[in-house]
């Protein structure tokens, strides 16, 4: 008998057809003093939240398809999303698509996710 979570793929890993995004979280250099030391990236991936690391790249695995990315931060020790970015990410069998999401020098402006080509 399997449980939820043994079906559910950690970060790192990659499914059967080997498809998968990588992100990087970037803040803009002009802010990036403030949300490296006070505020933590996050991604929500088709309603999944991940926690990530400032301009570290992970790799999330993806069945073929449609999918839905969004990337915000937090500040340390609050639980609301802040500068929320989305993106459509539509990927192939055996693909692995990089996504950058990256602020703006300004706070309230999001964390952007961008498909690299």
């Amino acid at each position: 008998m399997s449980t939820a979570a043994e079906s559910v793929p950690r970060p790192g890993t990659r499914t059967r057809r080997g498809s998968s995004v990588r992100v990087v979280a970037q803040p803009h250099w002009v802010n990036a003093w403030l949300l490296r030391s006070t505020a933590r990236p996050y991604l929500r991936l088709d309603g999944a939240e991940h926690a990530l690391a400032w301009s570290r790249a992970q790799t999330f695995p993806l069945d073929p398809g449609q999918h839905h990315l969004e990337t915000f931060w937090r500040y340390r020790g609050t639980r609301t999303a802040l500068g929320t970015g989305s993106l459509q990410l539509r990927i192939g069998e055996g693909e692995e698509a990089v996504v950058v999401a990256r602020n703006g020098p300004l706070n309230q402006q999001p964390l952007q996710p961008r498909l690299q080509a």
